[in-house]
């Protein structure tokens, strides 16, 4: 899947006179990128004086820009933080969250890689500083790669949300990565996975490719084991899933509220799927 954070102004800007159009614009989240790009081209499609101009940048980045007026939708794959929060008011600005998708946040290795499942432990033991995981022959894999069979650990930089999410749920709100290379985006965690039989990276469910495939995770070293998928994700079953936001400036209007709308009605949720993330409706949209 190509990254097209910068596409979607060029695309979209063409066809209305500056007079006739209202420009709304998303910033935030690499995760979603992809995913409003495709709702905004399909969008102005249907509604062409309405031009949404999307760019990525992180959620925190996105809700920066919320907070200093800046943009019209920060895309976040994480709930808005206290300091933000308490930032935003300062500035009159009225955080209102919508739920745009839901997302498995998948752990991808190379497809050559035969590792059947990890426990949130073993990622642990991975990712932490200290964790003791520095070679793939520690968690009972062969694995030949160049110089060795060292894990390769990837991830994304520390103003994603995605980043704060897997810090939190696997290391602890205090715990601290072993040396990682960080990444910009999920795509670009793939990118590399797809060269590096010893990698390993975490990063949304929408960006598989046939160079990588996902890890089944388990909650436990004993329990059962799911892959991110619609049903796990809907059903609950897997342990990374975490919904999608929209936050404008509270409830939104005109403009904004109508495209708010159609993303959450059956031609936007239909467009969640098809980008490889969960529709709000689960199973059933």
């Amino acid at each position: 899947m190509a990254d097209r954070r910068f596409v979607a102004f060029a695309v979209l800007a063409v066809g209305c006179g500056p007079g006739d159009r209202t420009v709304l614009r998303s910033k935030g989240s690499d995760t979603m990128v992809n995913l409003m790009v495709r709702l905004s081209e399909r969008h102005a499609q249907r509604r062409p004086q309405a031009v949404l101009a999307v760019s990525g940048g992180g959620s925190g980045t996105g809700i920066a820009g919320l907070v200093d007026g800046t943009t019209d939708f920060a895309a976040a794959s994480r709930e808005i933080k206290a300091h933000e929060l308490a930032a935003a008011r300062e500035r009159g600005v009225r955080p209102h969250a919508t739920v745009l998708a839901h997302d498995g946040l998948a752990v991808y290795v190379h497809r050559d890689n035969p590792i059947a499942r990890l426990s949130i432990a073993d990622l642990r033991c991975i990712y932490a500083d200290g964790g003791g995981c520095t070679t793939w022959s520690s968690l009972g894999v062969s694995l030949a790669c160049p110089g060795g069979d060292e894990i390769i650990r990837l991830g994304r930089h520390n103003n994603s949300g995605t980043h704060e999410y897997f810090r939190e749920t696997v290391l602890g709100r205090r715990g601290s990565f072993a040396p990682t290379m960080e990444q910009s985006g999920t795509q670009q965690v793939v990118d590399v996975i797809s060269t590096a039989p010893c990698a390993i990276g975490y990063g949304g469910m929408g960006y598989q490719s046939d160079a990588v495939r996902f890890v089944c995770v388990a909650e436990d070293d004993p329990g059962p084991c799911h892959e991110p998928s619609l049903a796990s994700v809907t059903a609950g079953r897997y342990p990374f899933a975490r919904p999608l936001y929209l936050y404008t400036d509270g409830p939104p209007t005109g403009e904004a509220a109508a495209f708010v709308s159609w993303a959450l009605g059956p031609e936007g949720q239909a467009l969640v799927l098809a980008s490889g993330f969960v529709p709000t409706g689960g199973a059933g949209t």
